[in-house]
């Protein structure tokens, strides 16, 4: 390690010490920072998996009319697979239908009737870009407008409940994102300036003496670092700590990978870095 290298790590070191105070709030507020992102992070992919697979499993019931011939049924079947958005077409026949029937309430239950309750129809699986509640929409009054169409069926109000509450969970990170994005910057500037000021007299000897500027730079960007680092580890930590908390008390519920829980340590680190660049790049401007 060269001299100038070794002096930059070590008064980067020697920064936390001499203004503690400040360096502790800013630390505490990135582990909190950190903890909340790590834990909304882990929430919104576990929120983004569970929309995806239910919308994987959207399907429309489209109830045909019983007169259908063989043959008209075949050509229903291929103009529904022509359209735009479908991804696959399982024909359920009358006999289908009473075994499913009797499968989900009960042969008793299906003797009182008498006969088979539903009458033939097509399961439709949607193309994964043509979920969401609009899209379905669109794509279910394309399939009314088919002759011999008797009814589309599909949960509409529990998909759009997922979308709007999905949607609000996607904004919530974005915010929450945005809002320790700013504070962690500007904490750690705040912080790094407050030492700078501390040492302004050092910092114009150093110039005076003919010090470069990426020379009295380096200590400062070294202690942001630092602080971000800190701040960022306790915060993994943390976080690794609840995920293991709700796995232990319900198993397999979240779907968890190193990458989510190193992120928090990851950004802060960054984020120390801009913190000691906006800081240390203010006060050369003003000196």
């Amino acid at each position: 390690m060269s001299l100038n290298l070794y002096y930059s790590f070590r008064e980067g070191i020697v920064g936390l010490r001499r203004a503690r105070m400040a360096t502790m709030i800013t630390i505490s507020t990135i582990v909190v920072t950190m903890i909340l992102l790590g834990i909304f992070l882990i929430l919104t992919v576990n929120v983004q998996s569970i929309t995806k697979q239910f919308r994987d499993r959207v399907s429309l019931e489209m109830f045909i009319d019983n007169s259908l011939s063989p043959e008209k049924i075949r050509e229903l079947r291929k103009s529904l697979s022509d359209l735009d958005g479908i991804e696959e077409v399982v024909f359920i026949s009358q006999q289908e239908a009473r075994e499913r029937f009797r499968q989900d309430l009960g042969e008793e239950f299906l003797n009182l009737l008498g006969e088979t309750p539903l009458p033939p129809s097509f399961q439709i699986k949607l193309s994964p870009g043509n979920q969401s509640p609009e899209n379905i929409a669109g794509v279910v009054s394309r399939i009314e407008e088919l002759e011999g169409v008797d009814e589309v069926v599909y949960q509409e109000k529990l998909f759009r409940f997922v979308d709007r509450y999905s949607r609000i969970v996607f904004l919530l990170d974005g915010v929450i994102f945005l809002t320790v994005l700013l504070s962690a910057v500007l904490l750690v500037s705040n912080t790094l300036r407050l030492t700078i000021l501390s040492q302004s007299r050092n910092i114009q000897i150093m110039e005076l003496v003919g010090a470069t500027k990426r020379l009295i730079r380096r200590p400062y960007l070294i202690q942001g670092i630092l602080q971000g680092g800190i701040g960022g580890g306790i915060g993994s930590i943390v976080v690794w700590i609840f995920v293991k908390a709700v796995t232990i008390r319900f198993p397999s519920v979240l779907k968890v990978t190193p990458f989510m829980i190193l992120f928090p340590f990851g950004l802060s680190l960054l984020l120390g870095y801009l913190g000691g660049t906006v800081g240390i790049k203010r006060f050369l401007r003003a000196s």
